[in-house]
């Protein structure tokens, strides 16, 4: 009876065991798979991560672009291999920015644009086409020749092979038009649309469109002056008859970085200029003295009321820094020059060199306390601001000047200038802080504007353009990528020459000539087969550089 009983039993339990194989099938053995852990990530997931990638690889930081091209393009200065244009395709910052690009940000972009399109998440594969484009585009202006048609293509294909810069940005105008027709592809099958995961434009499919138009007037206006774009100039007023570009702050491509430090959510820039204990970023004695009317060739005499929001001294006037200085005004402002071997550059200056202020990276305001920074010196709200309304307006004032187009180059300029202060008094109304920090009125924004057109007005075609460039220069602190090109493309703004430096400290100072382009990344030289012997940065120039 017992035997019987336990026979019973061992059917009971069989005919369970196979009811429940039967139905969970063959997932009914995969014991390692954690449900709440999936071992492939959400597209939300790596839209999030891809945007963050890309802000951190152009933006200013310990490894961003704008941390090397803020210093060659003279609104900053610092101690490390940008200095003397001497940077060298092993350093940080070069490293740091190719890998966000490449190693984060294009295997991100990938899997979305592949899974996107296998899933019918044609909204998530446009946007990331047009994170491709935009990247791609950076990466060429600062690179030239990069992989890019084997990019990113593990393990299909190990050693990528470096494309002709002149041959890619066809390319990207042709996935920026795919973007755009993702984008507005009603037949998809599982259209979602993204929203917190969208840390740029929140989901807006329209915003999207719009940067994807102006994205592909900024290329076009790059690369109009070489033959490599048939049809550049009509397709630009092309763009520009049809509108529905970046036309508002609303509109900016931009990442906000927010208050948090745990995990850090606040601007790379403060992170480094208020949390650290030892400046990074001085303020370019070049860009000072145009900001505040010291240059004799332009905007003489011309104080810019952005200083105090841009940079912020933590001297009082007449107070002794806390070591000799190399460079001291009166009024507090103290840095180091570009370059130089001045005995007192290396001294430690950390409660006494003027520091970054609240625009760009939400430290803050110059209120004339002699405040020192710190963590509790600012938020850390500010955007990374990638292409915005005014640098669109610049855009289309250049086109307007040289004739591309029958826009009024003179009012284009003056819309550039207001957006530009409207932009400072955006990240001043968002940045959170404690501190009470006026806003920039118009008539304080009218009269520089008017002191500006003076020299426009009295000025030949040059003079207009560099006019022109210089106030985009200015607009753009913080966000180097652009005016490193415009300097490459058109030769403005001027910047400072420290080979031919007739200042009070040219006995100290000596450089390299200026890169025309950037080193690549020598882990990929070293380990890619495929790839060219290092360039020389000094000579090999992007192909849509004349100068």
């Amino acid at each position: 009876m017992k035997n019987r009983y336990n026979n019973y039993l061992l059917l009971v339990l069989l005919s369970f065991l196979t009811l429940v194989v039967v139905s969970c099938g063959d997932d009914f053995f995969d014991i390692n798979e954690d449900p709440n852990n999936p071992t492939e990530a959400q597209l939300s997931q790596l839209m999030t991560n891809s945007q963050v990638a890309v802000a951190g690889a152009v933006g200013l930081s310990t490894g961003g672009l704008s941390s090397v091209l803020g210093t060659y393009t003279h609104q900053f200065t610092r101690r490390d291999g940008s200095d003397r244009y001497a940077i060298q395709g092993n350093d940080f910052m070069i490293t740091t920015s190719w890998q966000h690009f490449y190693d984060i940000a294009m295997q991100d972009l990938r899997v979305i644009i592949d899974e996107g399109t296998a899933e019918g998440n044609m909204i998530y594969v446009g946007i990331a086409k047009l994170l491709k484009a935009y990247s791609f585009s950076v990466i060429v202006d600062v690179w030239g020749d990069v992989p890019f048609s084997e990019a990113s293509l593990f393990p299909e294909i190990t050693f990528p092979k470096f494309d002709d810069d002149a041959e890619i940005y066809p390319a990207l105008l042709t996935l920026i038009d795919e973007g755009i027709a993702d984008l507005n592809n009603a037949d998809a099958s599982n259209n979602l649309t993204p929203g917190s995961d969208d840390l740029i434009y929140g989901g807006s499919v329209s915003s999207w469109q719009r940067f994807a138009k102006t994205l592909k007037l900024k290329l076009l206006n790059q690369v109009r002056m070489v033959n490599v774009i048939p049809g550049a100039v009509s397709q630009i007023n092309q763009i520009l008859t049809e509108g529905d570009i970046i036309g508002s702050q609303s509109d900016d491509f931009e990442l906000w970085y927010g208050t948090s430090a745990t995990p850090e959510n606040r601007h790379p820039g403060f992170v480094v200029a208020y949390t650290q204990g030892q400046p990074i970023f001085y303020i370019s004695i070049w860009f000072h003295q145009i900001m505040s009317g010291q240059n004799p060739d332009i905007l003489t005499n011309v104080t810019d009321p952005r200083i105090p929001y841009y940079y912020t001294d933590q001297l009082l006037p007449g107070e002794a820094p806390q070591n000799p200085p190399e460079y001291l005004e009166s009024d507090g402002f103290l840095s180091i020059h570009f370059g130089s071997s001045h005995p007192n550059q290396a001294g430690n200056q950390n409660v006494s060199s003027t520091a970054i202020g609240v625009y760009p990276c939400g430290g803050w305001y110059d209120d004339g306390s002699g405040q020192t920074v710190n963590a509790s010196a600012g938020t850390g709200v500010a955007p990374e601001r990638m292409l915005t309304n005014y640098a669109r307006l610049f855009i289309e004032a250049e086109l307007a000047l040289d004739g591309v187009t029958s826009g009024d180059a003179r009012q284009l300029l003056i819309d550039a200038i207001q957006a530009s202060f409207d932009k400072v008094n955006q990240v001043v109304g968002r940045t959170g802080s404690s501190q009470s920090i006026p806003s920039l009125s118009q008539d304080t924004i009218d009269y520089y504007t008017n002191m500006v057109l003076a020299d426009y007005d009295a000025g030949d075609q040059d003079r207009k353009l560099e006019i022109i460039l210089t106030q985009k220069w200015i607009a753009s602190y913080g966000y180097n990528v652009d005016s490193y090109s415009d300097y490459r493309r058109r030769g403005f703004p001027i910047l400072f020459d420290p080979n031919n430096d007739v200042g009070p400290f040219a006995q100290f100072t000596s450089s390299n000539e200026f890169m025309v382009s950037l080193p690549w990344r020598s882990e990929d030289l070293n380990l890619n087969p495929n790839a060219p012997p290092q360039k020389n940065p000094y000579t090999d120039k992007v192909f849509w550089d004349p100068n």
